[in-house]
């Protein structure tokens, strides 16, 4: 369309200096115009169109090859037509003939302008195709990774409720049999949230609390979680199963190696647009868990790296006594 439209306007000039400066009537003038520039406008959409054929490699070589032949053809087939429609008309027949080369350079500058147009548009688009699908491919591998990484986290927590599970079996067979239908309870409400990447903090808090039945069947009195968390916070959107990977880190940091019993708090709340919320369990250096791919924490950072692109989401802090796990999570509507 801006071709055409680029080459009626030239069309109006064309007529209009044929009729103003060299003499010619007015219908001998728009007959030249009409039929020259429409055949210009016809042999530079072919050239669009061949060029769309012919390899990138020396795009610019053929581009000029290809211009100096079409440019030939423009001239002489207009040049026939008005000799067709004119054919009586001795001054302008001979006008037609001397201003042949001027027509003709006319002809290649305005071809070779749409030749180099159209390479340049082609680049261009090329251009923004690959980096489409680059950015495509990124988004799908990022996808993907996230995708991995929460499955991950899944088996990570079921090895480890099986371990427990086993343990108990022999000694408290009550205490195993009703771990498995918490489990069973677990996993379902996994499964029923795997197409839900994001819930508000308040859904996180209710999936914790089938986790923490779980790990309270086994730890018994020992295992003691408070949870301080402030009102507005609630309806916060985070990452599914943010909250639970971090407990369960505590829960192996504070309570593994240890015979008595530990608290482990839970607070959030919302400061400046963030929601930040910190989980702090008892620590001993002496003794950490020797055991376990501690997974949790490490893939938690990396899906929250994927998701908010920032490092420092989660922090981490090892106190005389205390470790503690802080989460910032921004905004999302």
């Amino acid at each position: 369309m801006p071709l055409i439209g680029a080459g009626l306007l030239w069309s109006g000039f064309h007529a209009w200096v044929l009729y103003q400066y060299v003499g010619f009537r007015w219908d001998l003038s728009l007959w030249d115009s009409s039929i020259f520039n429409l055949v210009l406008i016809s042999t530079a959409l072919l050239l669009s169109s061949l060029l769309n054929y012919f390899p990138r490699t020396g795009i610019f070589q053929i581009t000029i090859g290809l211009t100096l032949v079409l440019a030939v053809g423009c001239q002489w087939i207009s040049s026939q037509a008005m000799i067709a429609v004119f054919p009586a008309e001795t001054a302008y027949l001979e006008f037609l003939t001397q201003s042949t080369p001027v027509r003709w350079a006319l002809g290649f500058t305005a071809l070779t302008a749409v030749g180099v147009s159209t390479v340049f548009y082609m680049r261009w688009a090329e251009l923004q195709d690959q980096q489409t699908r680059e950015l495509d491919l990124k988004d799908i591998a990022r996808e993907a990774e996230l995708q991995k990484l929460q499955l991950q986290l899944q088996p990570h927590f079921l090895f480890n409720s099986l371990n427990s599970i086993n343990a108990l079996i022999l000694v408290q067979p009550d205490s195993a049999r009703q771990m498995v239908q918490q489990l069973s309870d677990f996993l379902r409400l996994t499964l029923k949230r795997a197409d839900q990447p994001w819930v508000t903090l308040a859904q996180e808090l209710e999936y914790l609390e089938t986790y923490l039945a779980i790990e309270k069947v086994r730890f018994g009195h020992r295992l003691e979680v408070m949870l301080n968390i402030e009102e507005p916070s609630r309806g916060w959107l985070i990452p599914t199963l943010v909250l639970q990977p971090l407990l369960e880190n505590a829960i192996k940091f504070g309570l593994y190696g240890t015979t008595g019993k530990i608290t482990i708090s839970v607070t959030a709340a919302v400061r400046s647009d963030f929601l930040e919320m910190e989980i702090v369990n008892p620590f001993d250096s002496d003794m950490q868990p020797t055991t376990g791919s501690g997974f949790g924490l490490s893939g938690l950072q990396r899906r929250l790296y994927l998701i908010y692109a920032q490092s420092d989401v989660i922090k981490t802090k090892a106190m005389e006594n205390n470790f503690s796990v802080s989460v910032r999570l921004p905004f999302r509507a």
